[in-house]
């Protein structure tokens, strides 16, 4: 019950790929679950792992865009009517400017229950953080903080206690190179850094190889885990993608798939 383990459950993107579901992120610290991010399928893709949909605590959504927050209203909708889960433990949503805002409109086409899911429902959005949340064997703080993508993106920085032990972990969600970035991962033991496009097809509001290099380096990170892979940088394989990150970053550094799992 004291470990901290992070899992890789999607590592892909808006584009369908029968190998990598759209962004989503857990952690399990002690006794506490902690999803980031849960793009189209992530409930599907946790089932596969063997994640336990029913035990989340926290789901913390970065922005609006669909393979990041598409399976939200899935999962409510499970917490709530899956024949035998009788849901009673409290259920925290960490989000965007606007996330309340948005799950009263969606309440207005579905349903009361969306809001009130028939167990405790906390909405906090990025304003009201850093929030913390604890049970017996475990602890979680998560800050949001403003990244450039969307005008309502953020990244997180997790502080993961358990077993005596605190790990930082920062997730940058979409973003683009910028000082925001670099402050989020400052230091931290884990880095989850977007990696979505090959170098010199600079798209706004994404990273490419030698950006997230240069982010890890600069912030002094223990280590990096690069996700959220668009065609144009899968096609220059593993070891390319590698050698780019490495022209700036000399540490730890995993190239995501889905079900990568690690304990921090």
């Amino acid at each position: 019950m004291d470990e901290i383990r992070y899992t890789l459950v999607g590592s892909g993107t808006c584009i369908p790929d029968a190998e990598r579901g759209p962004a989503a992120h857990h952690f399990l610290c002690g006794d506490l679950s902690v999803l980031c991010d849960l793009g189209s399928g992530t409930l599907r893709r946790m089932d596969g792992i063997g994640i336990p949909f029913g035990e989340i605590d926290v789901v913390a959504v970065t922005h609006r865009h669909q393979d990041h927050v598409a399976d939200l209203l899935p999962l409510l909708f499970a917490l709530r009517h899956t024949p035998g889960l009788d849901r009673r433990l409290p259920l925290t949503l960490v989000g965007y400017e606007g996330l309340r805002s948005d799950l009263e409109g969606l309440a207005r086409v579905y349903g009361d229950w969306v809001l009130e899911p028939g167990f405790p429902l906390a909405v906090v959005e990025a304003v009201d953080t850093p929030v913390e949340l604890e049970r017996e064997h475990g602890a979680v703080e998560i800050e949001a903080r403003s990244v450039v993508h969307t005008p309502e993106a953020v990244g997180y920085r997790l502080t993961l206690r358990a077993g005596g032990r605190d790990v930082v972990a920062a997730y940058t969600g979409d973003t683009e190179e910028c000082p925001q970035a670099v402050d989020l991962a400052r230091d931290a033991d884990l880095l989850i850094a977007e990696c979505s496009v090959a170098d010199g097809m600079r798209v706004p509001g994404h990273l490419a190889p030698r950006a997230v290099g240069r982010i890890a380096s600069e912030a002094a990170v223990s280590q990096l885990v690069v996700t959220h892979f668009y065609p144009s940088v899968l096609s220059l394989g593993w070891a390319e993608v590698d050698r780019r990150i490495r022209e700036a970053y000399v540490g730890p550094l995993e190239m995501g798939g889905d079900g990568l799992e690690m304990e921090l």
